[in-house]
Order: C-alpha cells, then structure tokens, then sequence
C-alpha cells in the first residue's frame, strides 16, 4: 500500500492524554497530534521521533495525526485504519497462504448485517469463512502482545463469529503487528485477563488467529511476513 501523503517530522514534547500528544515540528511549533490508538502513546516518550500528517479536515480541533513512530529498534506506522487495506492488498497478491482455498474476498459493510466483521471469504466450492483484521501495537520481550483489551463491540464480534462457524464458517482473527522490531507475537494473560478469557474460549471452540508482520517505510505499507504465535 501506498502512502503518498506528505509527512512532517516531528518530536515527541510531552505526552497529553492516551490518544493525544504534544510534537515539535522542525520548525519549532508546538502541535497536538492524534494517536491512532492508545498503545501508540505509550511508546511516545519525550523526544521521539515523529511522522506527522496534517489533516484535512478543517472542522477537526487536532490537525495532525500520527503517522509513525521511529523507535530505536525500527518504525511503527500508526494508523489502524488502514488495516482492511492491507488485508485486502496482501490476499490479492497471494501473500496469504492460509488463505489459499478462497478466491473471492468481499469487505463486509452496515448492509451486511455482520456485527463487526471485516471480510466474508469464499470459493466455488461454497467454501466460506469470515474475518475480523486487528493491530497489535504493544510489545513485550521482542513479542507483539495480545489482548490488550475487549469492548462490547468486540464481544459482539466474537457472538457473530460463533453463529457463523455453527453454519460451517471458518473463522479468523488476523492480527497485523506494524512495527519493525518484533519476531513474533505472545497470547499474553496478564494484559487484560477478562479479553485473555474470553478469546481463549474462543479458541477452544474453533476461532483462529493469525499474525502478519509488515514492510514499512514513510512512502509504502505492506504485509510482509507471517509471525508465530507463542502463548504465556
């Protein structure tokens, strides 16, 4: 994926709230910047150094988002948005071998009436299986660790995802770890045990999860490499 926007570096001056920040521009202003997610502002210490995109929208109060985290181990490109995208970009170019037995990939949208479901995959064959596309931001002992946290919304995935696999669905959790200086990604209970709770039961009842490492540089954003998935 391309990402052909204009980037301002910048530094990390202070750590406003877990979704804001204070940067330093190369010109020496002071600016808010909106982090993608809260993991993001955990590894904005003072001085760090930032990409940031302005926005365009001129009703927005914070005009800058952040765009990448250069760490001392390799970047972090901070912008969930992004990540049906880069799912979708890397099963069309064939980089997901998982997912070999599918040839169509379809996003699921409000019409679909999938409670937080970003893909529905099938073949010929009636083949079918459904995906929800995630990042894992923090990290742990050179891991990408999961689960930070679950909401309703997320529970009311993991609801829809049972009912589709009782209709004979596969059912995936595809992580995407956005950052250069992890080998592999950790199930971590300490984190969050209620999320650790509820997605180890879904586990057991047959939700799997992948995890995917990306190549990354301030001009493109891909998919890249699979990660093992260790447990705690």
């Amino acid at each position: 994926m391309e990402y052909p926007y204009e980037l301002l570096p910048a530094t990390v001056e202070s750590v406003y709230n877990n979704l804001i920040v204070d940067a330093k521009l190369d010109n020496g202003q002071i600016v808010a910047a909106f982090c993608g997610a809260v993991e993001i502002a955990d590894i904005c210490l003072p001085r760090t150094p930032l990409f940031l995109k302005r926005t365009s929208r001129q009703k927005r109060l914070v005009k800058y988002n952040i765009s990448f985290v250069q760490t001392p181990e390799g970047l972090v490109f901070a912008n969930p948005k992004y990540n049906r995208t880069l799912f979708k970009e890397a099963f069309d170019n064939h980089r997901l071998a998982e997912f070999s037995a599918y040839t169509e990939c379809r996003p699921l949208g409000l019409e679909d009436n999938v409670n937080g479901l970003d893909f529905r995959l099938t073949n010929p064959e009636g083949k079918e299986a459904f995906v929800f596309v995630t990042s894992l931001y923090s990290k742990k002992d050179g891991c990408a660790v999961f689960p930070n946290d679950i909401n309703f919304f997320e529970m009311k995935m993991l609801e829809e995802m049972t009912k589709r696999r009782r209709e004979g669905a596969e059912t995936y959790i595809f992580m995407i770890a956005p950052r250069e200086d992890c080998v592999s990604a950790k199930f971590v209970w300490s984190l969050n045990p209620p999320a650790a709770a509820a997605m180890f039961d879904a586990a057991k009842n047959g939700l799997k999860f992948l995890c995917y490492g990306c190549k990354l540089s301030p001009d493109e954003i891909s998919i890249d490499r699979k990660m093992d998935i260790l447990y705690d």
